[in-house]
């Protein structure tokens, strides 16, 4: 052997060295914790990310600029169930026949909670909405599943679930776990926790319910009535700012008992008003009102008196409303930063924190909430990813989707993404720059689809008698609501967009069809968790 190839050799254990610290260097360091935290109803521009002491969500733009932070990430359906489990099964709604909430969820393949439970997590989750129930089918793969609804409330403030979350966090912190956080403020209510005016309903000198008149809730009352008339009391405190009027939606009476007849009669400061699916809600801008129960017959009857009590107030009130929803919001998320910290566990986790979905705030047709449609303050959402194995800082400008979010947590985790998934590891940097938008009746108005090529997106919308197209300029225009429709085409893409939502559009919707049968279902759960 040469002296030349001696002193080769001899350095092969060096050079060993150095190539295996390099490898550990380009390697994530798998995080011990994975956190998913879903922001339900946060619209991209709610988040504040200016470092200093003025910026409106301090606690969310410290998390994000620890992190890597998505400018152009969107929603591929601005409803809550089928978003998330997009998020879960990074699949398309259509795809996973998930089109509304009030479904329950079936998919022949392993959610995200499994595969991660799989691999040797523990996980956990605590939601905030009713319609993410375990009766849905978000639960499976989750071996703690927190719910915790009062009575009458279809959701939870976001105290109520970081008490929840930290007594799991303790449970879960000995091994490696996996947890997601469903938050729903700013979800509609707009009021923060705290608020002490009340909303009372009694009938012969009995309260039958008396709470926050902020929280809203959808009541089912039992009562036993007398023969003749029987009188419902309703009284508000309403809280001060901007306070318009009263409605009690979908309100009616039934006799629990089979053959007797009950007959209803609202005071004359409620004028009813028909909605859709033969609801009937009743407004007033009286702080008491009545409603007079005469039942039939000569023997006392049990009976059940339903509706949804709401709050109305005027636009600039909700606008006012959400934004101190999201300040209450981003306090709680400091409160979980700050458990963590004293927990010992910030260090070894990871989070990925997106909206599920944004919100209307008048901005399109004066249309206040989400669902019905699919233009930009409906679709675009925050999204960062933070902690350990987090490598690098500050934005990036690809589009990315809530597709992305179970291949991006397994490879976080170390772990391969089944080949079902459509979505991408955001952190790699593929991106998104081609979309499908979904939405469905029965809680939007009519079936709507999209597609984006970023940055045009085509928005169809078969139901309407006019303005069935609409085309928009995502990067121009901050809201998504300036029709590039009258114009010419910028993009030179419109052609084939418009051939690819009416040939998508129409395959699902012949599918969905001969689904059928589910709609009345749906429609009735929804009802009932006070979404319709």
């Amino acid at each position: 052997m040469s002296k030349r190839s001696f002193r080769l050799l001899a350095l092969l254990p060096a050079l060993a060295a150095l190539a295996a610290a390099g490898w550990l260097l380009l390697r994530r360091p798998l995080p011990r914790h994975v956190f998913l935290i879903t922001l339900d109803t946060l619209r991209a521009d709610a988040v504040d990310y200016r470092s200093g002491g003025d910026t409106a969500t301090p606690n969310l733009a410290a998390l994000a600029a620890a992190g890597v932070r998505f400018a152009n990430a969107y929603s591929v359906i601005p409803i809550t169930t089928p978003s998330h489990a997009a998020m879960f099964y990074s699949l398309p709604p259509h795809a996973l026949q998930q089109y509304n909430n009030g479904q329950r969820l079936q998919a022949p393949y392993p959610p995200l909670a499994e595969i991660m439970k799989r691999n040797g997590f523990a996980t956990g989750a605590v939601v905030s909405l009713a319609v993410l129930k375990r009766e849905f089918g978000l639960d499976r793969g989750f071996d703690r599943y927190e719910e915790n609804f009062r009575p009458f409330l279809w959701y939870r403030s976001a105290e109520e679930v970081n008490r929840d979350a930290f007594a799991m966090i303790r449970r879960l912190k000995g091994g490696r776990s996996f947890v997601w956080l469903h938050y729903s403020d700013p979800h509609e209510p707009y009021f923060p926790p705290g608020g002490r005016e009340r909303f009372t309903a009694s009938c012969a000198g009995e309260t039958l319910f008396s709470g926050p008149s902020s929280e809203q809730p959808v009541l089912r009352l039992r009562l036993l009535l007398r023969p003749g008339a029987n009188e419902v009391t309703l009284d508000t405190e309403p809280p001060a700012g901007g306070f318009t009027s009263i409605a009690f939606s979908d309100l009616r009476v039934e006799a629990l008992e089979p053959g007797r007849t009950i007959r209803l009669g609202p005071s004359s400061d409620l004028q009813p008003r028909s909605e859709r699916y033969g609801r009937v809600t009743f407004h007033t801008t009286s702080a008491r009102s009545s409603l007079d129960l005469t039942l039939a017959g000569d023997q006392p009857c049990r009976a059940e008196l339903a509706f949804k009590y709401q709050l109305k107030t005027g636009d600039e009130a909700m606008r006012r409303g959400y934004r101190r929803e999201v300040a209450y919001l981003d306090g709680q998320i400091g409160r979980l930063i700050g458990f963590l910290k004293s927990e010992g566990l910030y260090k070894t986790s990871a989070f990925l924190v997106l909206g599920d979905h944004g919100e209307g705030l008048g901005e399109y047709n004066g249309h206040f909430g989400h669902i019905h449609y699919l233009n930009k303050v409906y679709t675009h959402v925050p999204f960062f990813i933070s902690g350990r194995g987090v490598r690098g800082r500050g934005e990036r400008r690809q589009p990315v989707s809530n597709l992305s979010v179970a291949p991006t947590l397994l490879a976080m985790a170390g772990i391969a993404p089944p080949a079902y998934m459509t979505g991408h590891d955001a952190l790699k940097g593929g991106g998104d720059p081609r979309l499908f938008m979904e939405t469905y009746s029965p809680e939007a108005y009519f079936d709507s689809f999209a597609v984006v090529r970023f940055p045009w997106q085509l928005v169809f919308q078969p139901g309407r008698r006019e303005g069935q197209m609409e085309f928009y300029d995502l990067a121009a225009d901050p809201l998504g609501t300036a029709n590039l429709q009258a114009g010419g085409d910028p993009s030179g893409q419109r052609p084939e967009m418009t051939a690819a939502v009416l040939r998508l559009s129409r395959a699902i919707t012949s599918a969905r069809r001969r689904l059928g049968g589910s709609e009345k279902k749906t429609m009735d759960t929804l009802k009932t968790l006070g979404y319709l």
